[in-house]
């Protein structure tokens, strides 16, 4: 991790980018910014590690994190995978104080700000409005954790990726969308491994649901791969 130098200017901007700092005035980001620093980490350094104390939390600035939690048997599953700038990571602490709940790692060089806990709390104690933003952060992402677990419990590894590529699809906007991660990373992500899922997109390709060329992926056949996110065999 290096710290880097950088204007309360550009750290401002940021946070006006950032969905829980929206609407704050300029007295309210500067009081951010000066409280704040940016940290810098290369490929596979971790941000922090699961159950390390929480001392803080970082906003994206560029690059990517995966957030993750390692089971009993070393088995990795991927919480979620930040790559917009202005996203929180880390924020539990600011309510909990305790440890991380999970791990948070840098693929490629990552650039974030960070915020020291007991330092942010002084702010949002004056700027409400930051602690009520928070909250309606963290309910979106819980809502989001318990579809995870209906998927992984539920729904085998075929529904979990074609509900995967139909998101990608719906984001973008378009039927040729692009993954961002390696299939590792994506497979862990989808609770599997890199051969199970590999074996399922040649199977999706056989049956001219989606064709694969390297990270990009068409999909041919829209209703197909409705039926196979909502549960039909592949």
């Amino acid at each position: 991790m290096k710290n880097r130098s950088t204007t309360i200017s550009m750290r401002m901007g940021v946070f006006r980018i950032t969905p829980i700092f929206a609407g704050l005035a300029d007295s309210g980001l500067r009081a951010l910014a000066e409280v704040s620093s940016v940290r810098e980490y290369d490929d596979g350094e971790y941000l922090f590690q699961q159950d390390e104390p929480a001392t803080g939390f970082y906003i994206l600035v560029d690059g990517i994190v995966n957030v993750h939690r390692f089971g009993p048997d070393g088995r990795q599953q991927i919480l979620h995978v930040f790559e917009s700038s202005g996203e929180p990571c880390g924020e539990v602490a600011v309510f909990e104080g305790g440890t991380y709940p999970a791990a948070a790692v840098s693929t490629g060089v990552t650039s974030t700000i960070y915020l020291p806990r007991d330092s942010f709390l002084q702010v949002a104690r004056k700027n409400p409005e930051i602690l009520l933003k928070m909250i309606a952060t963290l309910s979106v992402r819980l809502r989001r954790f318990v579809g995870l677990i209906d998927d992984l419990s539920l729904k085998d590894v075929s529904a979990r990726l074609a509900k995967h590529i139909q998101e990608l699809s719906l984001k973008t906007g378009r039927n040729v969308v692009e993954l961002t991660t390696t299939k590792t990373v994506l497979a862990s992500k989808l609770g599997t491994i890199a051969e199970t899922l590999s074996r399922t997109l040649k199977k999706m390709q056989i049956k001219k649901i989606i064709k694969v060329n390297g990270r990009q992926i068409t999909i041919l056949d829209e209703d197909a791969l409705d039926d196979i996110a909502e549960g039909e065999k592949l």
